[in-house]
């Protein structure tokens, strides 16, 4: 079995599917730009490689980033399989962490938006009727990831005694491969209400109303959202849901778990943004509740 076949195995076994055949791409892009044989890794990479790919390959930041992630992780793989000796690896690995700072000094940071009311009543007046208002609602009132999304069935719903409705995911559907419950929320009570009623409906005949192939999905979102002239995407509805979460005044470690983030950190410096207003609310619901 070849090196990279190998290491294909073992990222089945560690990450998503998405993530396996990101990196695996990456790679193998990377062999290609230098002309490496799948045979000639262990011989021929070295650390005038990495800066040579920086300097020269047409990957905006954020895609070298991701190529720098996927060959640390092919890296370690070679390491602990001795392919590679400790003293190359660590060169390697040195590269890797300096053109990382070079890139991530050039990176203009882009925090995820949230869409706004008038900008969610758009879109859904423009999908009414349509396959796509059920698969945006959703994603809307769940937070849940396209990858989660392509793995969900009916079964994965469930309300409970007191009317809330669940989506049970398993690790096995999802990111960071650990099971998870994620309520059904909007930004205010009444319309969780009308969303669950709405979503109970449709789940009866949840292939018919919710599947669609994850390729055609994400072409008629871009579309649309040219259409609009909104910029949004797929993922826009998960930053909505968890803003909504926020602005409810949920504790960040309970966001942090209905959203599947690796850490609080990660909820924390993504999402928590300080507000005015909303620092507002909280001292009058403290002092008049």
């Amino acid at each position: 079995m070849g090196i990279i076949k190998a290491w294909e195995k073992h990222l089945e076994k560690t990450k998503s599917e998405r993530t396996k055949e990101t990196y695996i791409m990456l790679v193998r892009e990377f062999l290609k730009f230098h002309d490496i044989s799948e045979k000639e890794v262990v011989d021929k990479i070295k650390p005038s490689l990495i800066y040579r790919y920086i300097d020269e390959s047409e990957l905006n930041p954020s895609s070298l980033l991701t190529t720098l992630s996927a060959l640390r992780y092919f890296l370690k793989f070679l390491l602990r399989r001795e392919y590679l000796d400790k003293e190359l690896f660590e060169s390697l690995e040195s590269a890797i962490e300096e053109a990382r700072e070079e890139l991530n000094a050039k990176k203009t940071p882009r925090y995820p938006r949230a869409l706004t009311k008038e900008e969610i009543k758009a879109i859904f007046e423009k999908v009414k009727g349509k396959k796509y208002e059920k698969i945006y609602s959703l994603f809307l009132y769940s937070g849940i990831r396209l990858g989660e999304y392509e793995k969900l069935m009916k079964e994965n719903f469930y309300l409970d005694k007191s009317g809330i409705l669940w989506i049970r995911l398993t690790p096995e559907m999802t990111k960071r491969r650990k099971g998870r419950l994620v309520p059904i929320l909007a930004s205010d009570k009444d319309e969780t209400l009308r969303a669950t009623e709405k979503l109970l409906k449709w789940i009866e005949d949840f292939e018919e109303n919710f599947k669609v192939k994850r390729g055609v999905l994400q072409v008629y979102t871009d579309r649309l959202s040219k259409r609009l002239n909104i910029d949004f995407s797929i993922h826009s509805f998960r930053h909505t849901y968890i803003t909504n979460l926020i602005n409810s005044g949920f504790p960040v470690e309970v966001v942090k778990e209905f959203a599947g983030h690796s850490s609080v950190k990660t909820t924390v410096e993504t999402y928590y943004k300080f507000s005015q207003k909303r620092a507002e609310e909280l001292v009058r619901s403290f002092v008049f509740s």
